[in-house]
């Protein structure tokens, strides 16, 4: 492809979107990243050169920011209901999209690739992510958006989450139905309507990818601090029968039971105890990860994922995660960090589509 790709990375975390592209068939280099946690960007460093590394984007002049051909952001979710109240919908100021913005207006990437939660569809009665396409557009990017689950890239985990890609003055097409999910066809409907700038790219972008389940994650030594280890549970696992929990591979999350309140006195979710032989649910920026049950010389055991796994759930590989174990970051942040990432082996796949669909023909 020639000249390397210049890509800035916006609110960075760990590096989901750096890791995704490494695995990527896309020749770039990193020219700027922004983060302000300062644990994210200690995890960041084991894997990633901190060179091109700044702090708070908001802080950063956008003229300041180096030319480059690709902005990819896992933008933070804020309420755009005050500015909207004031200003009516079409004011972004004061939310960190508008940072987004700022940059794409000064700088005119040819690419944006961006990353959020599922609820931003229907967040406010589905007037913020108007406002987010509405200013897109206004921008000359002709855009598509739909909303994917991580196991669709072989990810071990349910994980849905919206992405929307940009292209600089793309030719335009009217939406077609979006093969993934339906509140995304209401927005579509509505974008055909206003005239933004649309284009449909996500419907071609499939992955060819090996299915994972929880078991092909699992670290083989793991601390006795994540068992369940107590009278109650223990005596509880030895009268569950054992042929109930043999459940076949399947590519969702199995639920084996909820342990009951009087054996292990916790909130409902943290009750829950998953199968092995499935995937995991939704990982949470938060230390209080899905609990699984495994056999250890033949005897039931429960467990809570370790971060490390955690991280593993969300398709960060090998080498990433053995860099992470070296450093010794608490398990509190390591957590709150596999939670908040970006699921790499998605992006890998978007980026690639993206490349063989727009590159050069811009």
């Amino acid at each position: 492809m020639g000249s390397k790709i210049k890509v800035v990375s916006l609110f960075s975390g760990i590096g989901g979107f750096e890791k995704g592209l490494e695995k990527s068939n896309l020749n770039y280099e990193i020219v700027f990243a922004s983060e302000i946690d300062s644990f994210a960007i200690k995890t960041y460093g084991y894997n990633f050169s901190l060179k091109n590394m700044h702090g708070d984007i908001k802080q950063i002049n956008e003229k300041d920011i180096p030319d480059h051909d690709l902005l990819c952001a896992g933008f933070p979710c804020q309420s755009f209901s005050v500015a909207g109240k004031r200003k009516g919908f079409n004011d972004i100021r004061g939310t960190l999209f508008f940072d987004i913005i700022r940059i794409i207006k000064e700088k005119k990437p040819k690419y944006i690739l961006l990353e959020n939660v599922k609820n931003l569809i229907s967040h406010n009665n589905g007037n913020t992510i108007k406002t987010i396409l509405r200013n897109i557009s206004k921008c000359n990017y002709t855009f598509d958006i739909t909303v994917i689950n991580s196991n669709e890239a072989g990810v071990p985990q349910s994980r849905e989450r919206t992405y929307i890609v940009g292209v600089y003055n793309h030719k335009t097409e009217k939406f077609e139905t979006d093969k993934r999910n339906q509140k995304i066809n209401e927005i579509k409907k509505w974008a055909n309507e206003n005239k933004l700038m649309t284009m449909n790219f996500f419907n071609n972008v499939s992955f060819n990818v090996k299915t994972k389940y929880i078991s092909d994650i699992l670290d083989e030594k793991v601390d006795s601090k994540y068992y369940l280890n107590t009278f109650k549970v223990n005596k509880y696992l030895k009268g569950i029968n054992k042929k109930e929990l043999m459940s076949k591979k399947q590519r969702k999350i199995i639920k084996q039971f909820d342990l009951p309140k009087e054996i292990h006195n916790d909130l409902d979710r943290q009750r829950r105890v998953y199968s092995i032989n499935g995937i995991s649910p939704t990982l949470l920026a938060r230390s209080d990860s899905p609990k699984i049950i495994i056999t250890d010389m033949n005897e039931f055991r429960i467990r809570k994922l370790t971060p490390y796994e955690a991280l593993r759930i969300q398709g960060f590989d090998k080498k990433f995660v053995n860099n992470v174990k070296k450093n010794g970051m608490s398990d509190t942040q390591l957590y709150k960090q596999a939670g908040n990432a970006v699921s790499p082996p998605v992006i890998t796949q978007i980026i690639n589509s993206m490349m063989e669909e727009f590159y050069e023909k811009v």
